[in-house]
């Protein structure tokens, strides 16, 4: 339901409906809509967390994880409840302890990043630069990235992923004559 009308157009008579359940089952297991939520996004971000962990080992350099971490963010834009977690953290009703499991979450996303960086750095692949900056810079760099998954089919989302994953190790600048 989340996925389909998103999180403020989802009630919980609408999701006791559909789980063919009762609002007292649902209460007994969550405290409240927000909790469910919590629950699935959780839940999403640890098969997010397995799915990399399985394809890491298939890449030899920090370089081709840096891609293949690109196109596995690439890959779960496709994801219908992300669209309900962007209106649930922009949402001024949202509570704000499950709010900050929200965070907690993403931020476990994120440690994969700074893993990968420090691989990189570890391995001369890149260096100059702190490794909490770079890390976060990827992050925001491929998370941003998300904002244009409406306007763009997949197999363009992949290539602006990799795109990014190029211009971020070696940057923009025409190199002079």
């Amino acid at each position: 339901m989340f996925s389909q009308k998103g999180y403020l157009g989802t009630s919980i008579e609408e999701i006791v409906e559909a789980a063919e359940s009762s609002k007292g089952n649902l209460y007994y297991h969550f405290k409240s809509k927000e909790g469910l939520f919590l629950h699935l996004l959780v839940e999403q971000v640890d098969e997010w967390l397995e799915q990399w962990s399985a394809k890491e080992n298939h890449y030899r350099t920090a370089t081709e994880k840096l891609y293949g971490l690109a196109e596995h963010v690439a890959d779960d834009l496709r994801n219908p409840l992300m669209k309900a977690a962007d209106e649930f953290r922009s949402s001024v009703a949202a509570d704000p302890a499950v709010a900050e499991q929200i965070k907690i979450a993403v931020r476990r996303q994120r440690e994969i990043f700074h893993s990968v960086i420090q691989e990189a750095l570890e391995e001369e692949e890149i260096g100059g630069y702190d490794r909490e900056q770079l890390a976060m810079i990827l992050y925001a760099l491929i998370a941003g990235l998300g904002t244009v998954r409406h306007e763009r089919r997949l197999d363009e989302l992949t290539s602006l992923h990799h795109a990014a994953i190029s211009i971020f190790l070696h940057g923009t600048a025409k190199a002079k004559s």
